[in-house]
């Protein structure tokens, strides 16, 4: 067997981690399009900075009468002073340029990139600064707008190019800032998640969990015990319902194998201690001819009656373990009715005259001829041996669509107690009348019952008018 097969499955380990795992996805997905969102945003507001900053250093540029005039004053952005060099600007007239920031003077030999594109256009970039840190610059190319007092033709226009730069080592802290926090964030939800899913989960399995520990502390051989809870769980209810109705059952099954061994230990134990008896008397007086001449029969007597024990408790556990190979056939219940009276004739002298055959004669059923005669033989030995003698013993049958009723009645002196008619079938059960008749052991309507049993037919005992003890058979027709 592979280690994967041998590996056991838990329904809670299943749960925690599937949870988890969809919420943690869940979270995931909503941590990053979060994060994709505000990096989005952090860059879009650092691009509108640059985008407001050139507008501004626009509305500065001014044509005069064909002179092209820049009007900066320094204090009001102190970024491009000397003291800062950390934002740069450079203006071009056409392709030369016309003017520089101060913190570009500061690396002579250092530009701006300047691009060829349509008046109007703007591009952002992303460069190495003059300073050697990383930047971005925003390129745009415009008409310088005509002052007040400007007479030049509307058709006559000066072209400027402007480039701004900025550094972006700050924009990228708080970038990284924002996903450092992201990954945090999603590894304590994560581990968060499954924390509380645990947590859930183990309060979940609770009553199940319960019903486990409910289950370990039952013991059958005691006193019956069922699994009750306080908190009702529809899930669980089921369960529990069949549990209960499993160890009912057991108990039962239990209680009724013990006293089953019990009584079979004192059907034994008289012939056996018969055997001892007869053994030490032999033995004590081996010259004396009363005892020696009857020794040998007594002993076979006895040997035969708890032979008949032990065949009739091997034939009982047969049934009862479906042991038996059943082989239907059509039969026609009136000459089997005949063999079993005669199989019996050795027992009952008077047999013939006390039963009263009513059976049809065509009346044909297809069943299992062994069992269906052990079952008749039984029956009617146990109506021969309880019956009134002098009163007839009936044998009908009721026939319907689907089946056949085979009733069996004979007089009894006095009526069964519902006590005795729902024991009447256990196994070694024998009424008072029979307990001090050596053939008689209570096997007989437990082998009939399992025989029904195995071989799908009903049997039951009942109260009839004027002392009369019914069996009633009922066989499927087919």
């Amino acid at each position: 067997m592979s280690q994967q097969q041998n590996k056991s499955h838990s329904i809670k380990r299943k749960l925690v981690n599937n949870i988890s795992a969809v919420i943690s996805v869940i979270l995931f997905t909503i941590f990053l399009t979060v994060d994709i969102s505000v990096d989005t945003w952090v860059e879009d507001q650092f691009n509108q900075s640059l985008t407001n900053k050139a507008n501004y250093l626009k509305t500065l540029v001014e044509d005069d009468n064909g002179n092209v005039e820049f009007d900066f004053a320094g204090e009001f952005m102190s970024e491009y002073e000397h003291t800062q060099a950390s934002e740069f600007y450079q203006l071009w007239h056409g392709e030369a340029i016309f003017e520089r920031s101060d913190s570009l003077d500061l690396f002579p030999g250092a530009n701006l990139p300047f691009l060829d594109m349509p008046i109007n256009e703007s591009k952002i970039i992303d460069i190495e600064l003059p300073n050697g840190h990383d930047g971005r610059a925003l390129i745009s190319h415009f008409i310088a707008q005509k002052g007040d007092k400007s007479t030049t033709g509307l058709d006559v226009f000066n072209r400027m190019t402007l480039a701004i730069a900025a550094p972006t080592d700050e924009l990228n802290k708080v970038l990284i800032i924002i996903d450092v926090v992201f990954i945090l964030t999603c590894i304590f939800g994560v581990f968060g998640v499954r924390y509380l899913v645990t947590r859930i989960v183990n309060k979940g399995l609770f009553p199940l969990n319960n019903l486990n520990e409910q289950i370990k502390i039952l013991d059958i051989t005691g006193v019956a015990q069922t699994i009750e809870s306080d908190i009702k769980v529809e899930e669980l209810e089921p369960i529990r319902n069949e549990l209960n109705k499993f160890i009912t059952v057991n108990q039962k099954l239990y209680s009724s194998e013990k006293r089953l061994t019990n009584d079979i230990a004192h059907e034994l134990k008289t012939p056996i201690a018969e055997l001892i008896s007869l053994s030490e008397v032999a033995l004590r007086y081996p010259n004396d001819k009363r005892i020696s001449d009857t020794y040998t029969s007594d002993v076979l007597n006895i040997s035969q009656r708890m032979k008949i024990i032990v065949n009739n408790l091997l034939l009982l556990q047969r049934s009862s373990s479906s042991a038996i190979e059943l082989n239907k056939q059509n039969i026609i219940l009136k000459h089997l009715t005949k063999q079993v009276i005669e199989e019996l004739a050795f027992k009952h002298l008077n047999i013939s005259e006390r039963i009263t055959n009513m059976l049809n004669d065509k009346l044909t059923i297809f069943a299992d001829e062994f069992s269906l005669n052990t079952i008749l033989c039984n029956l009617i030995d146990n109506a021969l041996f309880y019956g009134i003698t002098d009163q007839a013993i009936t044998i009908d049958a009721t026939e319907s669509e689907h089946s056949v009723t085979i009733s069996i009645s004979n007089k009894i002196d006095r009526p069964l107690s519902d006590e005795e008619l729902s024991a009447i079938f256990d196994p070694l059960y024998q009424l008072d009348s029979s307990r001090t008749n050596n053939q008689r052991h209570g096997l007989g309507l437990s082998i009939v019952l399992s025989l029904c049993n195995l071989n799908g037919f009903k049997v039951n005992a009942q109260n009839n008018k004027s002392n009369t003890l019914t069996f009633n058979l009922t066989l499927p027709i087919k």
